[in-house]
């Protein structure tokens, strides 16, 4: 009578131990990006943004495991190996490809004019400060959102190196009009040293601009 139910315990035991594990892996992988993007640079590179080196390690990393897993489980196929395990596991490899992308693509330059901006798809270019339109931080997507007045739209993530000098940069070359005010704030905290956390909740103000 009471195996189902010790059973069911057990089941339900591993799985809290699984997304526990999976939790404190996460926070500490993001505890690490977070790190690793505000570690000094020198003088030369004040004024570029860049993904950190664990950006890159990331998406390796995330490649491998996740294709090394699809190989592995047809290989040494058992009972829970089928077609759409398969699919499932590649499709999380191929997740992975654009951060590795990304990495590559978003190299942007900061001046007392603009940004010089590059992307992961498509050609990049140079935006004005003074013809933004729109500034807002988007808290799910972890960038933040530049729109000019002719409708070009480019995204600045939070895991990029160089972000107090950009939010520096906005604060004082940008029409105040064109900036959310929520948003104001997390630039303020930005240009102080204190950015949006890469994982979770915003380390500034709770509730931010979201697209």
């Amino acid at each position: 009578m009471h195996v189902p139910f010790l059973v069911a315990m057990t089941s339900r035991s591993d799985s809290w131990l699984q997304w526990t594990l999976w939790a404190i892996i996460m926070s500490l992988v993001m505890g690490w990006v977070a790190r690793s993007r505000m570690r000094p640079r020198p003088a030369c590179c004040d004024q570029q943004l860049r993904h950190p080196v664990s950006t890159l390690i990331i998406g390796l990393a995330g490649f491998l495991l996740f294709a090394a897993i699809a190989v592995i489980s047809n290989v040494f196929s058992n009972k829970t190996t089928s077609w759409w395990t398969t699919a499932i596991f590649l499709g999380f490899a191929l997740l992975a490809l654009p951060v590795v992308g990304d990495y590559f693509a978003a190299r942007h330059e900061v001046s007392r004019e603009g940004l010089l901006y590059g992307r992961l798809l498509g050609d990049g270019g140079f935006l004005c400060w003074d013809e933004l339109s729109s500034v807002r931080f988007s808290s799910s997507m972890k960038w933040f959102r530049l729109e000019t007045q002719s409708g070009t739209v480019v995204r600045v993530s939070v895991m990029l190196m160089g972000l107090p000098v950009f939010a520096q940069m906005i604060l004082a070359y940008a029409r105040s009009a064109a900036i959310d005010p929520t948003t104001q704030m997390i630039l303020h905290a930005t240009a102080e040293g204190n950015p949006p956390s890469v994982w979770g909740l915003s380390d500034g103000p709770s509730r931010t601009g979201v697209e």
